[in-house]
């Protein structure tokens, strides 16, 4: 397994993460022989989060790697709290006990101190390789937030500091606020969508942020999942890839871009989506998640493979082709998105005139 340093810090991750928060219906004793495995294969970097199972999927990442810490860097993060009424609503759900609640952005540095605290007790561990504002908090100061995580990292909780999900002005902010020591970025980044390139990769690499892309599969509509008559029947219909007229185009793009080069290098669609995400410069490492050994090991074969120029172009151009419409399988949202697009035509010629 190669490994990268995330910027300007020491750490080093290896360039396949481990993605803990889709473990599905598994057993405890399942997601444990999958995160060892992972590790046997060479997949030694573990992303977490507190609000992955809402503090369960750190307790059994702990359990894992217990014996194991020295051989193990733990990304975790900070800033979404399910107990507190501070903060913009990310989401919300139902508890066990069928009372909706909200998961909100709390990056106040209290939270973020409890929220470390929180995560070293389930994991087991005394401190975290990489902590990340989990998704950023327009009501306080980001001074504040990363000033806390510097002070957490002189108290050797935390090695290094990171954000994920942040706009190209926030991250500038982030960058700022942290004097040039931010470590990563961490972004929803794969085939279908490259939007980060326009914005947040020049804005990382002229820093040296690293850049870890989560979702390098879009929920497995890029492993082939769509090729399938029966598709999906879970939650991940709701997304705009796995409505019927959006997965035919993606079905197309990888028949013609990525089976040609699966079948020259004898490997499946999901690893020859991973290794071209692996070979953009940009980019340190890519989170992906797997649901049994054999998954997990397919993953970090990934890293193996050695994709030519004129393969990496193919696939790119073909993949940048593709139109991926929101409002597909939704007419309601197609007729207000056409309304709006009128409204405001007339609102510019009424400026014109």
């Amino acid at each position: 397994m190669t490994r990268a340093r995330l910027g300007p810090s020491e750490i080093e991750i290896s360039r396949v993460i481990f993605g803990s928060m889709g473990h599905g219906d598994a057993s405890d004793s399942e997601r444990i022989r999958v995160v060892h495995a992972a590790l046997d294969a060479g997949v030694s970097s573990i992303d977490t989060a507190p609000l992955y199972g809402f503090g369960e999927v750190e307790r059994i990442v702990g359990r894992a790697i217990r014996g194991r810490r020295g051989r193990v860097e733990l990304l975790s993060k900070v800033g979404l709290r399910w107990d507190d009424d501070h903060g913009a609503v990310l989401f919300h759900f139902s508890d066990a006990a069928g009372t909706r609640r909200a998961v909100r952005r709390d990056s106040r540095p209290a939270s973020i101190r409890d929220d470390v605290e929180a995560s070293l007790r389930r994991l087991g561990t005394d401190y975290l390789d990489l902590c990340q504002i989990h998704h950023p908090d327009e009501q306080v100061d980001l001074a504040d937030s990363i000033a806390t995580l510097e002070e957490l990292v002189c108290e050797g909780k935390i090695r290094g500091i990171g954000v994920s999900n942040f706009t190209p002005p926030q991250l500038a902010r982030a960058i700022a606020a942290s004097g040039g020591r931010l470590a990563s970025d961490q972004l929803e980044y794969n085939l279908l969508k490259r939007g980060p390139e326009r914005d947040i990769f020049p804005l990382a690499r002229e820093h040296g942020v690293a850049l870890l892309a989560y979702s390098p599969l879009d929920a497995g509509s890029l492993a082939g999942r769509l090729l399938q008559s029966n598709a999906i029947q879970d939650g991940r219909g709701r997304r705009a890839s796995f409505r019927p007229a959006n997965a035919r185009a993606i079905n197309a793009a990888l028949l013609e871009g990525l089976e040609p080069v699966a079948r020259a290098h004898d490997v499946s669609l999901a690893q020859v989506s991973l290794a071209w995400l692996l070979h953009q410069p940009d980019l340190t490492g890519v989170i992906a998640g797997a649901r049994c050994p054999d998954q997990v090991r397919d993953n970090a074969r990934a890293a193996e493979i050695v994709l030519r120029e004129d393969e990496l172009n193919a696939i790119g151009s073909r993949f940048a082709r593709l139109r991926i419409d929101p409002a597909a399988g939704f007419p309601w949202r197609a007729r207000a998105r056409r309304l709006l697009a009128r409204a405001r035509r007339k609102l510019t010629r009424g400026r014109r005139s």
